[in-house]
């Protein structure tokens, strides 16, 4: 891909959290300084993007956007493009989108571009013009784009999809951690089960923690690790005490060693019930070589196809997952294939490298256009 151009792109994000999506923005923007460009993320204080990225050494604008139509927002952001000279705005929530779309038309930005993560149903009525604005919409799967032409009735031609990659050389399959188990008291012929997510009520550990359950029936030695922060983390408590897994299910909070976690889990786990485009989580179990189980949400099902790179249960069925856990817990064979196919999987189409190329290829052709 040529490259004679330098952009300066801005990221906006009017999440607080930290989770896959905040996870590619920082990728992508560390992405593009290392090939040179230049980069400034917009942010709320205090938010998981901010600590990332001021950490990153990411220039980063510090932004609490109260509403679609802050004023105050939609001033600032049109200042820092006149400042900073910004070439693409890109956006990526909805608030944000509302506030830095309106500022980027008002200040003439060449190119605007909105990334949509998730496959939440978007309103189809007159006043949700947002996604009339950019120049070009990224949805991290191809389930999305359809449904934004079929449903919202969007341009076909402006809507691509573009998996979210993962950091091969960090997700890699060699990587050790002999002192979790240690750690987390887990003997080391233990079997462990793992969910890394969010710890929100759509994510459903609810079914993980009733798929346990039936997985103790049969492996009463088994630990299962729930791994991450959020919300949900006290009615997810509860449900621990009611089923009575105190003592099976570990709550580590948020960790930063995922690849050290996943290298001593045997099977790995989602179960959400909607919302998912490619989750990082999936891809980051494929990148590590584990057996994945995961629900046919979002667009999950473009990377775990059934029997060959996973598990694919339907959403809200714990017997599935169980049966699914069972059955590669009883065939360490099967869970190796499916590893291994997982891995070059991700190896071919969903690295962080082929993310990036397609995403600059889609700058460079959004930008000659306008300029030519």
């Amino acid at each position: 891909m040529e490259e004679p151009l330098k952009f300066h792109v801005l990221h906006t994000e009017s999440s607080d959290g930290w989770g896959g999506q905040e996870i590619r923005i920082l990728l992508e923007s560390q992405e593009l300084i290392r090939r040179g460009h230049n980069v400034t993320i917009v942010c709320p204080p205090h938010s998981g993007l901010a600590r990332r990225a001021s950490k990153a050494d990411i220039p980063t604008v510090l932004i609490k956007f109260r509403h679609i139509f802050d004023a105050f927002g939609i001033w600032k952001i049109i200042r820092l493009i006149k400042e900073r000279d910004i070439h693409i705005v890109h956006t990526h929530s909805s608030i944000d989108s509302w506030v830095a779309s309106i500022a980027s038309k008002i200040s003439g930005v060449p190119i605007l571009v909105r990334t949509r993560h998730l496959s939440v149903p978007i309103a189809t009525h007159l006043f949700n013009f947002v996604y009339k604005m950019p120049d070009a919409i990224i949805t991290t799967g191809e389930s999305i784009r359809r449904r934004m032409i079929e449903v919202n009735k969007l341009e076909g031609q402006k809507i691509i999809s573009i998996p979210t990659g993962v950091q091969l050389d960090r997700f890699n399959p060699g990587v050790t951690a002999p002192y979790l188990r240690e750690e987390l008291r887990i003997g080391n012929d233990t079997p462990v089960i793992t969910m890394v997510a969010v710890l929100r009520s759509w994510k459903r550990h609810e079914i993980f923690l009733e798929a346990a359950k039936w997985v103790l029936g049969e492996f009463p030695q088994a630990k299962f690790l729930i791994v991450g922060n959020g919300p949900g983390w006290e009615r997810i408590q509860g449900k621990i005490a009611e089923f009575k897994l105190g003592k099976k299910v570990i709550m580590t909070g948020h960790r930063e060693d995922i690849p050290q976690i996943l290298s001593i889990t045997d099977v790995a786990i989602l179960t959400s019930e909607r919302y998912e485009g490619v989750p990082q989580a999936v891809l980051q179990y494929l990148a590590m070589e584990r057996p994945v189980i995961a629900t046919d949400v979002g667009s999950i099902s473009e990377v775990i196809k059934d029997g060959e790179t996973g598990i694919l249960v339907p959403p809200n069925n714990a017997k599935d997952v169980a049966q699914g856990i069972l059955k590669l817990l009883n065939d360490r064979e099967l869970g190796q294939r499916l590893g291994k196919n997982g891995r070059k999987l991700v190896e071919e189409r969903f690295n962080n490298q082929a993310m990036m190329e397609a995403t600059l290829n889609l700058y460079y052709h959004l930008y000659k256009a306008k300029i030519t």
